[in-house]
């Protein structure tokens, strides 16, 4: 519904369908974010009529965001954002259309321009095979421009830009990545981590063997309620420790450092019916005293407690407003820190995108307050005067490449304090297991990044993410997610095939990648 204060003209971007395989290519839903690449509410639609936007509730420029088919890399979400410069709507009564293929590419192409001068200030030069990439992707947008009066040319030729471009855009983070890391040397103030519920999945000696090979960090939950694992709190003032302190035992002895997490996380699988029924001052006697108790039990012996989890407008079974999150956010932190001072403080976000602003959704319930991205909640917990210490951004496969998701890590590190990809997580495709199972079927759509995913793909995917997150100094931890099939979160997002110890690609080149950073020469 259009607001009478806020509605303007229409501006409409026109697909041109040049894909030759499966539909869709276009999802048909989209969103919008402003100059700060924050996901905003509005009016906006996608179909087969094209992208249409007419109310961008009080928002002057914009981008929108959509997922478009790009064959030959993927099925993935873009953002045209005219080129840098950002859209306007028009004046009311009257309707602006534009070609959505080509304002995909020439945004993508102009972005590239921009990193590479700024990545050229540091020393840094394209490769051959990077330098091919950035010429093509500038030759067909030129052709795009050229034949602007006829629409399906145009977008034709800017589709092999945005191919180009997409493909230029990742050469150019990882090489540039890659660059910084050779002129850092190795970094011991890094941590290779993943959660470690495995300890209760699979046979536990062969878990203490395989984990420790690949990890010096480690993650142990305490959801009030699992459904994995034994629940911690299902019945209130009942928390079972003993599992949970046997494998922190099991890990510190072995020189992993150890967080534990969450203290708070409202959502929908693990939040008890008694703690829904909880008034907000009932709520805050609650956490006061459950934060108290549980860091208190391990004392200065955690590196780390994920405060909340998830807590930007997204698990919010307790259905709190903004100001009442900010206000319960500050008070776990303040008693976490009373308890155990040496113990740093986490504040974990998940939905990096944000997709959930425009789809009013906090998980399945409707939200009943304006919602916030996770980095504008960010900003309120720092305006707030909150004690955190350490910014957590989830990071499971986010159906953007992993130029976008450098972008993301950048505008985390305004906020002064280290950063860790608190979950992070790409399946590695079907098997014959999960496809009798159910659980993970041969999709019908066009894939999603690069190919199909296979085990190749996942480890892929996960050495270009932690490579990213390597070469930045402010991010001090990547966490997989999860360990051991088929118990992982994203469908066959494991390490492991089975509890069997079967190990993927994805556990060789955790491997060889550290390896490699190790044996670099120290500056």
């Amino acid at each position: 519904m259009m607001s009478p204060f806020t509605a303007r003209g229409e501006l409409v971007f026109k697909p041109y369908i040049v894909q030759s395989g499966r539909r869709p290519h276009l999802l048909d839903w989209a969103y919008a974010s402003d100059p700060n690449w924050d996901a905003f509410h509005s009016n906006i639609t996608a179909g087969d009529h094209g992208v249409k936007i007419s109310d961008t509730e009080g928002k002057e420029r914009f981008g929108i965001d959509v997922r478009w088919n790009v064959e030959g890399f993927g099925y993935i979400f873009l953002t045209a954002d005219n080129g840098g410069e950002y859209y306007t709507l028009p004046p009311s009564g009257k309707t602006e259309t534009l070609n959505l293929n080509y304002e995909l590419a020439r945004s993508r192409v102009a972005r590239n321009r921009r990193r590479m001068t700024l990545h050229a200030k540091s020393g840094w030069q394209p490769s051959r095979e990077a330098r091919k990439f950035i010429d093509l992707s500038e030759e067909y947008i030129n052709d795009a421009t050229t034949h602007q009066a006829d629409g399906m040319k145009c977008g034709e030729h800017a589709q092999q830009a945005l191919l180009y471009s997409m493909w230029a855009s990742e050469k150019i983070e990882l090489e540039k990545a890659e660059h910084d890391i050779r002129q850092r040397g190795p970094r011991s103030d890094f941590f290779v981590g993943c959660d470690a519920r495995a300890y209760f999945q699979m046979d536990v000696e062969k878990f203490l063997d395989l984990f420790p090979q690949l990890f010096q960090y480690a993650t142990i939950t305490h959801y009030l309620v699992s459904g994995v694992f034994e629940d911690f709190e299902a019945i209130e003032g009942k928390k079972q420790f003993d599992l949970r302190t046997a494998l922190f035992k099991q890990l510190k002895a072995r020189n992993i450092t150890v967080e534990g997490r969450p203290l708070w996380w409202s959502y929908k699988t693990t939040t008890p019916e008694w703690l829904r029924k909880k008034s907000f001052d009932q709520i805050k006697l609650y956490l006061e005293d459950h934060v108290r108790k549980v860091v208190g039990h391990y004392g200065e012996g955690m590196y780390a407690w994920e405060v909340v989890n998830e807590f930007h407008d997204w698990a919010n079974e307790c259905q709190l407003n903004p100001e009442q999150t900010v206000e319960l956010t500050k008070l776990a932190c303040d008693v976490a820190r009373d308890t155990s001072p040496k113990v740093h403080r986490l504040i974990n976000n998940c939905c990096p995108f944000a997709e959930f602003v425009q789809l009013k959704k906090w998980t399945d319930l409707d939200a009943k307050y304006p919602q916030r991205t996770p980095w504008q909640f960010m900003k309120d917990l720092t305006d707030a005067g909150v004690d955190y210490t350490i910014t957590g951004q989830q990071m499971y496969f986010p159906y953007r490449d992993l130029a976008d998701t450098i972008l993301l890590f950048e505008r985390l590190s305004v906020f002064g304090r280290p950063v860790q990809l608190t979950e992070v997580g790409a399946s590695s495709g079907p098997t014959l297991e999960s496809i009798n199972s159910g659980k993970l079927l041969i999709s019908n759509e066009p894939y999603i990044w690069h190919r199909p995913w296979d085990e190749e793909l996942q480890a892929d995917w996960m050495e270009g993410l932690y490579t990213l997150a390597y070469s930045k100094p402010y991010i001090e931890a990547v966490n997989w997610y999860d360990f051991v099939d088929p118990f992982s979160w994203i469908a066959n997002g494991g390490i492991l095939r089975s509890p069997k110890g079967e190990t993927k690609a994805v556990f060789d080149r955790f491997k060889t990648m550290q390896e490699r950073w190790n044996k670099l020469p120290k500056h």
